[in-house]
């Protein structure tokens, strides 16, 4: 049996355009980490938060509280200090002339000395700021933990960006090769005058298209690559998604709006709040005495004899008139008051509506992801039938071009949407504060 040329292309054609096809299938589970690709990537994660500057800053911040508080409480601690002086006699006079031959010596050269310990038996700015100064701590500590959650954030969406459009740009590559073998079959039925050269314009510019939208997509990819390397270090950009368990969300409005007061700005708001109170009733205990114990003991010429005396006294002061100062320390410590309460409304309500759009963006995220992998399957057994079509009178290579065109760009839409439920998924464990308990457990799970 012998076969024309025709025949043989067709047949080429076919076989081409089928192997093409298959090699495009998508199965959208393909491109999620396996447990071991997500153990290592969630270890190179925590790895590199614990050396990013905007982790040890925080920390700094948290130490520098820790001093503070220590400063705050060595006030109710005893105070020690020796003091010394020492003093040369510029001129003397005595009236008594037996006098200048005894205490001249003595008075020209002197050196004194004093040993004084203070007790704080009675000051509420002491309580008080020791009690700021512990919120303070609590607050930065809250920081933070946020701080971390933005850095698992970013380095987690950094990852899914990655994938998505490595997995697209791959999927663009294929696309061109198919767009490149038809456009050769049209240049043949051009060049053997089957087709008008209309057709070969009309096809160049579709191959050119998918050359176009490759380069924006290698765009994307190269940015994507670049945040990435800045937050991972040492670490391969990802080729897969980051999957998320669904079990860890939260799917009622109502509980994610109580679930908010878990966050840690909101916590943090919380301590600073809590800080100005305290900073308020400081600036209302300076109108109270402050009672000091005292004990010194004074040693005069240590030269000489060993002359002393021993002190022990209370001290009672209490400030009469200090200019309106003290009233207008209590004013501010009022307004800060109220600045921290709206800071921490304003913050609540922005996080209330960034927690519902993104509750709104998971809601029926499953039957919207099977939607768009409804609408990629359909072209893509559309892009299938007209390839074993394409030689018929009803099915043109133009025709095929489009169909390819619908096919990448199915494929497009499924893979940037499962990248957005993935990131929607990960910003409301970071909105809730659950985002940095989530790795470590999962970090956890995957060493069993």
């Amino acid at each position: 049996m012998t076969f024309n040329k025709k025949e043989i292309i067709v047949v080429l054609l076919c076989l081409l355009i089928g192997q093409t096809a298959l090699t495009q299938s998508i199965v959208i589970s393909d491109f999620e980490m396996n447990k071991q690709e997500q153990e290592v990537f969630i270890d190179s994660l925590i790895s590199s938060i614990q050396d990013h500057p905007v982790y040890l800053e925080s920390l700094a911040i948290v130490g520098s509280s820790k001093a503070s508080l220590d400063i705050a409480q060595s006030a109710n601690k005893p105070q020690i200090q020796f003091q010394g002086n020492s003093r040369n006699s510029l001129k003397q006079k005595f009236n008594n002339p037996l006098s200048a031959l005894t205490e001249s010596s003595k008075d020209q050269h002197r050196a004194d000395g004093s040993l004084i310990m203070q007790q704080s038996l009675f000051d509420p700015i002491i309580k008080e700021e020791i009690s700021k100064q512990e919120y303070i701590l609590q607050a930065d500590y809250y920081n933070n933990q946020q701080k971390v959650s933005e850095l698992t954030l970013d380095m987690a969406i950094a990852c899914q960006d990655t994938a998505a459009y490595k997995i697209i740009s791959d999927l663009i590559d294929i696309s061109i090769d198919s767009h490149s073998q038809i456009v050769g079959r049209i240049k043949m039925r051009v060049e053997s005058g089957r087709a008008a050269q209309a057709e070969m314009m009309r096809a160049e510019a579709r191959l050119a298209e998918a050359q176009a939208k490759k380069m924006t997509i290698d765009l994307k990819l190269q940015s994507a690559r670049a945040k990435f390397s800045q937050l991972i270090v040492d670490t391969k950009p990802c080729l897969k998604f980051l999957k998320v368990d669904s079990e860890q969300l939260i799917n009622d409005s109502s509980k994610v709006r109580d679930a908010i007061e878990e966050n840690y700005s909101i916590m943090k708001a919380n301590e600073l709040i809590k800080a100005s109170e305290r900073e308020l009733e400081k600036a209302k205990a300076g109108f109270k005495p402050k009672i000091n114990l005292e004990l010194r003991g004074d040693r005069y010429d240590l030269t000489g004899d060993q002359n002393y005396d021993l002190y022990a006294g209370v001290n009672f002061n209490v400030d009469i008139y200090t200019g309106g100062k003290k009233k207008a320390l209590v004013r501010l410590a009022e307004e800060q008051l109220n600045s921290s309460t709206l800071k921490k409304e304003i913050l609540l309500k922005e996080l209330k509506i960034k927690s519902e759009a993104n509750l709104a963006e998971l809601e029926n995220s499953s039957e919207r992801l099977a939607i768009f992998n409804n609408a990629f399957e359909a072209y893509e057994q559309s892009k299938n039938k007209l390839s074993l079509q394409f030689e018929s009178s009803n099915v043109s290579l133009l025709e095929l071009l489009q169909a390819e065109r619908d096919y990448i760009e199915s494929a497009e839409l499924l893979i940037i949407n499962k990248k957005e439920i993935n990131s929607s998924q990960l910003r409301q464990l970071f909105l809730l504060g659950k985002i940095i308990k989530y790795f470590e457990q999962e970090n956890t799970v995957n060493q069993f």
